[in-house]
């Protein structure tokens, strides 16, 4: 460095030199000297911070040879780097610790209104299980309050089922005629903006016909349980299109259609 400046000084045009050495030091510090506002999307502002307030950040920057003014909302900002000094105000001077840079987060949950309203959704779901396959058609309403992880959904559902037919073979039975429908509770776990963990459990009550190998017919009611989990996609927005993939059980009273477990493939519409 010290040949390089003496290199740079000598000669006719020392001292033209020595002031574009000058201004390049007076820039390089007035550089150094510029505050920082980092947005919540990533942008970086280069300025000088004049202002902070509870919602606002005013600044000046530079664009061309004239100095101009303007403003960021404090909900936009995610940190900001203000370098101390006496043109300040006392109080955001007070605030702040003593260094000759202090970078400040934003907590910018309490800009952030909080959204509640009653989500309703229906959904039509295809099921392959291993002892029947078919189809259901499920509500699903529940109150959402952004500020949540967890929502508990009731639900409402009703299903058509086909009997494996070796499965059915097994019963004792040559007739059945099922009807039943499910009723619970889905509890969704927020995963982030669209997605979620489901762990639901409903209680299964319907009726059934049935006719042995003899002709005797019998009718009778029965009673199950059926838990399920998946994850689904559930947009923000307040309408919008559900998608989501589980894996269930059943276990329930009937004389032939007694357990099974499987897939459900899901969806809906989301009002």
């Amino acid at each position: 460095m010290t040949i390089f400046l003496n290199r740079l000084f000598r000669g006719r045009n020392s001292q033209w030199r020595i002031v574009l050495v000058l201004i390049f030091i007076s820039l390089s510090l007035w550089g150094n000297a510029q505050d920082l506002i980092i947005l919540r999307d990533g942008k970086r502002i280069q300025c000088t911070i004049t202002k902070v307030d509870n919602d606002v950040i005013h600044y000046t920057f530079m664009k061309g040879d004239r100095e101009l003014s303007s403003y960021v909302a404090m909900s936009d900002v995610k940190s900001y780097d203000k370098k101390v000094s006496d043109d300040v105000t006392p109080a955001f001077r007070d605030s702040l610790p003593a260094s000759e840079t202090t970078t400040v987060f934003v907590d910018t949950t309490r800009y952030v209104k909080e959204t509640q309203r009653w989500i309703n959704m229906i959904t039509y779901s295809q099921r392959l299980g291993v002892n029947a396959t078919g189809w259901s058609v499920q509500y699903y309403g529940y109150h959402f309050r952004s500020s949540l992880r967890w929502y508990i959904p009731i639900v409402f559902g009703i299903e058509s089922m086909t009997i494996d037919q070796e499965y059915f073979d097994r019963s004792g039975y040559q007739y059945l005629n099922m009807n039943y429908f499910n009723a619970g509770i889905s509890p969704f776990y927020k995963l982030n903006d669209v997605f979620y963990l489901n762990l639901g459990a409903q209680i299964i009550f319907g009726e059934e016909e049935l006719q042995d190998y003899r002709g005797q017919e019998s009718d009778r009611s029965f009673f199950g349980i059926a838990p399920s989990q998946g994850i689904y996609f559930i947009p923000k927005s307040k309408f919008g299109v559900t998608v989501g993939i589980s894996a269930y059980e059943k276990l329930m009273t009937s004389k032939v259609y007694k357990s099974d477990i499987g897939l459900k493939f899901e969806l809906g519409i989301k009002f």
